[in-house]
């Protein structure tokens, strides 16, 4: 412990007297360091963090996959009957996802996102009240389920964290609910939006109200014994009985692979591969870093030579030597390690940020205990990293020797670089990997942004109109409203076009539609035609300027759903009536997964026009079949979206779009006010942010790798001023020993890129599911890599070369 306390302190004492070395070495590490901890926190806090509920490896939701696809929906009877019969589980819920909800009540605000649960979800979850009571088993039945359970954040917000607040009364959307519990801190289900929660209620005698709506998913507690494998082939066991519940035929394959999915790995979904692509992005970057300062020491072990010679004189073995330069190294990272959680802290507030608003327990993202070992570890292994090669080259150097010559004799050898030049031929190939690992994405996010959503984007601006979910109901209530909200929109400044729908492209708020079509019978036990709808008035399509390919767009008569009248999109006829006129084709509407309907060509809608295909869903994904709907009594929804073509500016129209609803109807909320290229750039969040994070990772992989080469050549170069003085003396002119140096730096960039691309395509391989009509060996990538790397190395060995032409051949071997 003495010999070990003497080396610290003679470690400490050595950085002290070397103060440029010390910065450059600790910056290095830190930054290293540093990234590597704020991407493992972040992975932490959203991959390794239990979810905040009792046991709650013991969750799981029940997914069912249709052609390796998840689908989430069940009816009401199903979830229920799972909950009846399975022996593996402790209890089973049902839930559905956020909807939006107008809030009137002391506190409450305009908005707020809300779940309907089974009245045992929380005993599934696990968890206990901060205030008051759960739902009851009697708040499942139409007509007690007036009551609602807040969240401990929106009781915080909106109540002042009132005690008094259960027993008080707010109203949903119209409904009067009386406020029975509050749930405690941390609860967030089904995601974090969610502000409250509303009892499912269930018709026993109501076989549609059971078995009609397949709006729900499930989730459940495992029995202790039991393990999701177990749990899933019980659930499987029942399919075929179950399917007889339903009051027609279902399809043999509907639910018939159902699986459960622990619950953490349906929560994080698929953010797990991109943070373990930027785990690894940044552990080459502190192989680079590591690399780097290994380097540092070397040079600086290197004028150290003739001390280390001595104390081997004075009795000292390899042994020590090493331990003291392996202290020295721990001592830098141990420093560097306390320097990098410091910049951990502070990038994880640039994270949150960068991320996308998406990103699963985003809310979560902390410095944990956890993190701060892995920082340790890291520092550690960054320690030992750094330290080995100088280590191991005083213990296998020549010091005998080095106390008979000069350092210039010494050091002025070829042989004295290998191991340097080795360290940053390493690092050109691992910031080659990085950069080009981040050129790939940028080139699948140039394309994806450039995608042609087959939509107008420029000078749209949109807005949510949400009405109370009653209004509807009242005869012309919806209809009469949305039909003066368009004819004084048109009327704003500037406003050239005008129209509704009801969830915007893009948003991933589509509706379902499940359908039988004209020339295409099917057995019961087939599944149904799929894709989406979308509810619009007349003009829509031309407010977008959605390209017509045959037919007609909506006119205003058919709003009145007399004709009719529906237009689909062009994927959808030419799937679907490949060789015929698909004007005229008839489509029926299945409300349920049941038997075919027989096409009734009197009532079933019928196809007026072809569109082009738009990417509704996401700017990455190809069209699916689309259905426009015209806004009709009968299929009105409360809440819709306003889009608006303007001259004028997008605030000019939101504020002009808000005075207007405040004239009709000033309790009604105008929310989401967005540009369309807004809702295009927001879907492209999450590529985006992972291509931003990649390039800031290659950027500091450019600049330690520029370093270490900058390093090398200025080393070299300082024992090697006998060599040039030489030279000059002996007629090679300024300029040729220039590029000497320069062709040097521009033979280690080569050899470095050539194993770095190597790796790279290696790499890029295991990156084709993050990229978007781009090649993992994207050539211009591949091609500009090596080039940018062979500027910079150009620009590290300028001023080094420039010092190496400077030299006085007198006075370089008058010195010696």
């Amino acid at each position: 412990m003495q010999s070990l306390f003497q080396d610290l302190r003679y470690a400490v004492r050595q950085l002290v007297r070397n103060p440029g070395f010390a910065a450059v070495a600790l910056l290095t590490l830190a930054l290293g360091i540093g990234a590597n901890t704020a991407i493992f926190s972040v992975i932490d806090s959203i991959l390794l963090q239990p979810l905040p509920f009792p046991q709650a490896g013991k969750l799981v939701e029940l997914v069912n996959f249709r052609d390796s696809q998840p689908d989430y929906n069940y009816p009401k009877g199903w979830i229920h009957e799972y909950q009846r019969r399975a022996t593996t589980f402790s209890s089973i819920s049902a839930y559905t996802l956020n909807a939006e909800y107008n809030v009137a009540g002391a506190g409450a605000s305009d908005r707020a996102f809300g779940s309907s649960v089974s009245t045992n979800m929380f005993d599934t979850l696990g968890v206990r009240p901060a205030l008051g009571r759960f739902f009851s088993q009697d708040e499942e039945k139409p007509g007690q389920d007036r009551v609602v359970v807040l969240s401990h954040g929106y009781w915080q917000q909106h109540f002042g964290g009132d005690p008094s607040v259960v027993g008080r009364n707010i109203l949903l959307d119209g409904t009067n609910r009386q406020i029975i519990g509050v749930a405690p801190k941390g609860i967030q289900f089904p995601d974090p939006e969610t502000q409250f929660w509303t009892p499912i209620t269930y018709k026993a005698d109501d076989t549609h109200d059971l078995w009609a709506d397949f709006g729900f998913r499930a989730i459940g507690r495992l029995n202790d014994a039991a393990q999701p494998g177990l749990a899933q082939a019980e659930l499987r066991s029942f399919h075929t009985q179950m399917l007889t519940l339903f009051p027609w035929i279902m399809p043999d394959s509907w639910a018939a692979n159902v699986t459960a999915v622990p619950m953490l790995q349906e929560v994080v979904g698929d953010t797990r591969p991109k943070l373990l692509l930027l785990l690894g992005a940044v552990g080459l970057v502190l192989l680079i870093a590591c690399a780097n300062v290994a380097n540092l020491m070397l040079a600086r072990a290197a004028s150290r030579q003739r001390e280390m010679a001595l104390r081997t004189a004075l009795g000292a073995d390899s042994r020590r030597l090493v331990r003291q330069l392996l202290t020295e190294s721990g001592t830098l990272a141990l420093l560097s390690g306390i320097l990098g959680v410091i910049f951990a802290a502070a990038g994880l507030q640039v994270l949150k940020v960068v991320l996308p608003p998406d990103t699963p327990r985003l809310e979560n993202i902390a410095l944990h205990g956890g993190v701060l070992l892995f920082a340790a570890g890291v520092s550690l292994l960054a320690g030992v990293l750094s330290g080995l090669a100088p280590a191991w080259n005083a213990a296998s150097a020549d010091l005998q020797g080095s106390l008979k010559l000069n350092e210039t004799n010494v050091f002025g050898t070829a042989r004295r670089f290998q191991v340097s030049r080795l360290l940053v031929i390493g690092q050109i190939a691992l910031a080659v990997v990085v950069i080009t690992a981040a050129g790939v994405m940028l080139r699948s996010l140039s394309k994806l942004s450039s995608t042609d959503p087959g939509f107008r984007t420029d000078r749209i601006v949109s807005a949510q109109i949400s009405l109370d979910r009653t209004a509807c109901v009242k005869a012309g209530g919806c209809t009469t409203f949305y039909e003066t909200l368009l004819d004084r929109a048109q009327g704003l400044p500037g406003v050239t076009g005008t129209a509704l729908i009801d969830a915007l492209p893009l948003s991933g708020f589509d509706t379902q539609y499940v359908f039988d079509a004209q020339d295409h019978p099917r057995s019961p036990r087939e599944v149904a035609s799929q894709g989406f709808s979308h509810i619009v008035s007349a003009d829509y399509l031309k407010v977008m300027d959605v390209r017509l390919e045959r037919g007609r767009f909506f006119l205003p008569s058919d709003a009145s759903g007399a004709s009719r009248a529906i237009v689909i999109n062009s994927t959808m006829a030419s799937k679907l009536w490949p060789t015929q006129d698909p004007i005229g084709k008839h489509l029926i509407a299945l409300d349920k997964e049941q038997s075919p309907t027989v096409m009734d060509m009197n009532v079933a809608s019928v196809v007026v026009g072809v569109v082009g295909a738009t990417r509704n869903e996401s700017l990455d994904r190809s069209s699916s079949f689309e259905v426009y709907l015209p806004m009709s009594p009968g299929n009105e929804k409360p809440v819709m979206n306003i889009v608006m073509r303007s001259n004028a500016s997008a605030g000019e129209v939101a504020s002009g779009l808000r005075r207007v609803v405040a004239e009709i109807d000033p309790a009604i909320p105008v929310t989401r006010v967005r540009t369309m290229d807004e809702v295009v750039a927001a879907s492209t969040s999450a590529p985006r942010s992972l291509a931003l994070l990649l390039t800031a990772f290659a950027v500091l992989a450019i600049g330690v790798g520029s370093i270490g080469v900058y390093s090398l050549i200025a080393y070299t170069v300082s024992w090697r001023t006998r060599e040039f003085g030489l030279r000059l003396a002996l007629g090679a002119n300024r300029m040729q020993v220039a590029m000497l140096i320069i062709r040097q730096s521009l033979g280690l960039t080569l050899m470095g890129s050539i194993v770095g691309i190597a790796a790279a395509a290696a790499v890029t391989r295991l990156m084709r599911r993050f990229l978007f009509e781009t090649s993992p060996v994207d050539p211009l990538t591949y091609a500009l890599v090596p080039l940018l790397f062979a500027s910079l190395s150009v620009v590290a060995a300028w001023l080094p070369a420039r010092r190496a032409a400077q030299v006085e051949p007198m006075q370089a071997l008058r010195n010696d």
